[in-house]
């Protein structure tokens, strides 16, 4: 069983809609693999600059150390783009990968516990692209080249390759507050600022 964050859960019966396909989906999300692991999709894209892309559930209280290992993938100059749930994200520019690190760790809690924000570590140039991506389900996705250094980092986290991996998004679900949790915690909205204000950027 997967260690979602405090935030997101499965709905009460009364908390969902009434659907003609609602007890079928209750029996679905019983049965799906939503636990640790990560599944592997392979690019057949010649375009698009990634051998692979990854899915990776892990329990939240490992996601950030998960985050910062996956980072030694990463060249030493990287952006991040990051937001509120459901709109446009900000683009930071490139900088140094230790000092967009640094900053984005002052807010770890809210960043892989809070279901209302997302943030992506990205290096995209003519010839590669990679990324770790943090969802607002806290689930991790990966687009990459080195898949031997990857899996390895897998393994690392005792994460085993499902090919049939399942993600909490997939169904409904109701996200909360952190706040409600944790009072000390930052409002999403606050994070947002807080980090527009770091990187000099105006919205």
């Amino acid at each position: 069983m997967l260690q979602l964050p405090v935030t997101i859960r499965v709905p009460l019966p009364g908390e969902m809609p009434d659907r003609d396909d609602l007890e079928a989906l209750l029996w679905k999300r019983q049965k799906a693999r939503i636990e640790p692991g990560y599944k592997i999709t392979l690019n057949s894209i010649t375009q698009l600059r990634y051998t692979f892309q990854a899915e990776i559930n892990i329990d939240n209280p490992k996601l950030w150390d998960l985050v910062l290992a996956l980072s030694v993938l990463l060249p030493e100059e990287i952006y991040c783009e990051y937001g509120l749930h459901q709109e446009e994200v900000v683009t930071t520019a490139y900088m140094p990968k230790t000092k967009l690190l640094a900053e984005l760790s002052k807010y770890k809690q809210e960043l892989t516990q809070d279901g209302f924000l997302q943030f992506t570590l990205l290096s995209n140039t003519k010839t590669e692209l990679l990324e770790i991506a943090v969802t607002e389900s806290k689930y991790i996705r990966f687009s990459g080249s080195n898949k031997e250094n990857f899996i390895q980092c897998m393994q690392s986290f005792d994460l085993p390759e499902i090919a049939d991996l399942a993600f909490i998004d997939e169904y409904p679900s109701i996200t909360e507050p952190l706040k409600k949790f944790v009072p000390t915690a930052r409002r999403p909205e606050d994070v947002v600022w807080s980090l527009n204000r770091f990187f000099g950027i105006n919205v």
